[in-house]
């Protein structure tokens, strides 16, 4: 009886949207807020960043709101996830909105009777994303789309850039700057500040310089920055003993913290 109510729920929430499969796959990217209406902090229960990594598993550009940057607003789509729960489950349903705050697609509720909250709204989330996964979007490439607009917008007169991090420096160099290091898997990290935030730098193994691994820019929120590395971006922090923590997933798609642990010095 159970599995029947949801394919019956899932081919009505299919027939409704799927006149829209083309036109979602010609949207740019789609928009995932770091908080839904229902949570009571950011990314509470590590929905944000499942919603996000489910987007892009669909064939979505999902990105955080702080990265659109030079973005056209209506070349995107607007995700929210509705929490319509009961007493015996938690129960979720993914909605796609334009720039004009007009659905375009709303999911088969997906549902959970999991007790423990981030288990049962995890499980929900992954539920409804089912009769996202069919229908085969293609958003095409977002940073070539980037390109193509930064081309089209660039100024006739030259502007003064930010001067290039170098990618790679000596060990004596970095020491010079005694800057703040940290441990991540038996590796060295240390990290730069700059105007927008920090830089990475990875210790490599075989020259025992440090290369520039990635950068971390202040965002809306206190104490949260976004971290980009090799063009994707997690969401990152600093704990209460000033450990660097960044958002990722691990090998099976779950939701993760990578803790890079701060070297006390004397």
């Amino acid at each position: 009886m159970k599995n029947t109510f949801f394919l019956v729920a899932f081919i009505i929430a299919f027939s409704s949207t799927a006149y829209s499969q083309k036109s979602l796959s010609e949207f740019a990217f789609v928009v995932v807020p770091q908080q839904f209406e229902f949570q009571k902090g950011k990314d509470q229960f590590r929905l944000n960043t499942l919603t996000r990594h489910l987007f892009s598993n669909a064939g979505f550009n999902a990105i955080y709101d702080v990265e659109m940057n030079n973005l056209p607003r209506c070349e995107g789509l607007y995700a929210e996830v509705i929490e319509n729960s009961s007493f015996l489950s938690t129960t979720v349903t993914v909605v796609l909105k334009d720039c004009n705050q007009n659905v375009v697609f709303t999911s088969a509720e997906g549902s959970s009777k999991e007790k423990a909250y981030e288990k049962a709204y995890q499980e929900a989330i992954r539920n409804a994303f089912k009769s996202l996964e069919v229908l085969a979007v293609n958003q095409g490439d977002l940073e070539s789309y980037r390109e193509r607009l930064s081309k089209e917008d660039a100024p006739s007169a030259p502007i003064q850039m930010r001067p290039e991090v170098k990618k790679s420096q000596s060990d004596e160099q970095m020491a010079s700057k005694k800057l703040p290091a940290y441990v991540f898997k038996g590796t060295t990290y240390l990290l730069e500040p700059n105007k927008e935030g920090f830089i990475l730098y990875k210790k490599e193994s075989k020259s025992g310089g440090f290369s520039e691994y990635g950068s971390l820019t202040e965002t809306s929120r206190e104490g949260t920055y976004l971290f980009v590395k090799d063009g994707k971006s997690h969401l990152a922090s600093f704990d209460a003993e000033n450990n660097l923590i960044i958002d990722g997933v691990d090998e099976k798609g779950k939701p993760t913290q990578n803790r890079y642990l701060k070297i006390k010095t004397e």
